[in-house]
């Protein structure tokens, strides 16, 4: 159990930034003080809040993370169901193009029938597309082995083609996703070097130079309609909602550059869709916040963290690191999330990835997180005085 300390701040006037001891010392304080400014109300929900788990490597073990028995209360049974059973109502897989080379088999092939599984739990099933035949992220986004040597014209045509078919695969199996990602963390843009953008102050990771921002920003927006087109195309009489993934979940700045070039050439998406892991030096909780706030009233959009969780820090003497290293430090992170997404502008649901490797016990039995829905009143029933304990 975590350990508490007496700690009293003052609840802060609407649009007044939390103070930096209060943040630091207490991301259960900020989740349960903070609220929507005044003359600013959430968007209607129009749906639960989808607490869901990225669980792609469930039919596509590795030597890594192998495939293992899960058991609940001595019981055995599936991640699937256990989660469900604890209040998990959404899940997200991914899918790269085949043939899939150096990572999990995450076919379209292997990928139905675990689809067909979420959808036949009445859970929400949210499609990861990768536009790429390994691990698209910031740091890579590859264009296909059997796509290269394309000119763009037909890159583009490949994309909505490609996208049109996955779609309409999963609608014909019953699978239908309810949320499509049009690309994986795409802060850089995808395809890379085609549809490559120059983060401000990036060092790392350029697109070819000199810099074109005018082409490759084209280049990026075209794909980005060709893919959702091709969604739409896929889905019939049933869209799915489009989600567009970056990885800056507590940086307002970054969001809103990436996003106005979006408005500005107006690509027609739903969901802003985030990356938020402390380990990764992505922010504060009310940085998630701020940015959640600015991005409702800039955008008008919904906003999802489609992946989080809480590992070791990638990130030397990482200030986001602010709760234990442990099991139960992991099940307040996320009580702390839940809260902070519920009570900021149009928040829509948090995504933990890949659940496999650390959110379960060596034994198969779920580990403390796994219970978070079941725990969150009493983890968020303290006095607001009160707050976790930091290393």
């Amino acid at each position: 159990m975590l350990s508490l300390r007496l700690f009293t701040t003052a609840t802060p006037a609407p649009r007044r930034p939390l103070r930096a001891a209060a943040l630091a010392a207490a991301p259960l304080l900020l989740a349960l003080a903070v609220a929507a400014p005044a003359g600013r109300a959430p968007a209607p929900q129009a749906a639960p809040f989808a607490l869901g788990a990225d669980i792609s490597f469930l039919d596509a073990p590795t030597p890594r993370w192998p495939a293992r028995t899960y058991r609940d209360g001595g019981t055995t049974g599936d991640e699937l169901t256990i989660l469900q059973r604890h209040g998990w109502n959404a899940f997200r897989l991914r899918v790269f193009v085949s043939p899939v080379r150096q990572a999990p088999d995450n076919s379209l092939e292997r990928t139905i029938p675990l689809a067909r599984r979420i959808k036949a739990a009445g859970a929400t099933f949210l499609l990861d597309i990768h536009y790429s035949d390994t691990w698209a992220d910031p740091q890579h986004q590859e264009i296909p082995v059997a796509w290269r040597g394309l000119s763009f014209d037909s890159l583009e045509r490949q994309v909505e083609t490609y996208s049109r078919d996955v779609i309409r695969a999963l609608r014909d199996a019953g699978a239908m996703p309810d949320w499509v990602q049009v690309g994986n963390e795409i802060t850089r843009g995808t395809l890379w070097p085609a549809a490559q953008v120059e983060e401000p102050g990036d060092t790392m990771y350029l697109p070819p130079q000199p810099y074109d921002s005018t082409l490759q920003w084209d280049h990026l927006t075209r794909v980005l309609k060709a893919g959702i087109r091709g969604v739409r195309e896929g889905a019939g009489d049933t869209p799915p909602r489009i989600a567009i993934h970056i990885d800056r979940g507590g940086d307002w700045r970054k969001t809103k550059w990436f996003f106005d070039h979006l408005v500005a050439a107006h690509v027609d998406w739903d969901i802003i869709a985030q990356s938020f892991y402390p380990e990764w030096g992505h922010g504060t909780l009310e940085q998630l916040w701020q940015n959640m706030d600015s991005c409702a009233a800039r955008y008008h959009k919904d906003f999802l963290v489609a992946e989080t969780g809480y590992g070791h820090s990638h990130v030397a003497g990482n200030p986001d690191m602010v709760w234990p290293l442990t099991p139960q430090g992991r099940l307040q992170f996320m009580a702390d999330l839940i809260n902070t997404m519920q009570r900021a502008p149009r928040g829509i649901g948090a995504m933990y990835w890949a659940p496999e490797i650390e959110a379960w016990n060596d034994d198969g039995s779920p580990g403390p997180v796994v219970f978070v829905l079941d725990r969150l009143a009493d983890l968020t029933a303290r006095p607001a005085s009160h707050a976790p304990e930091h290393p």
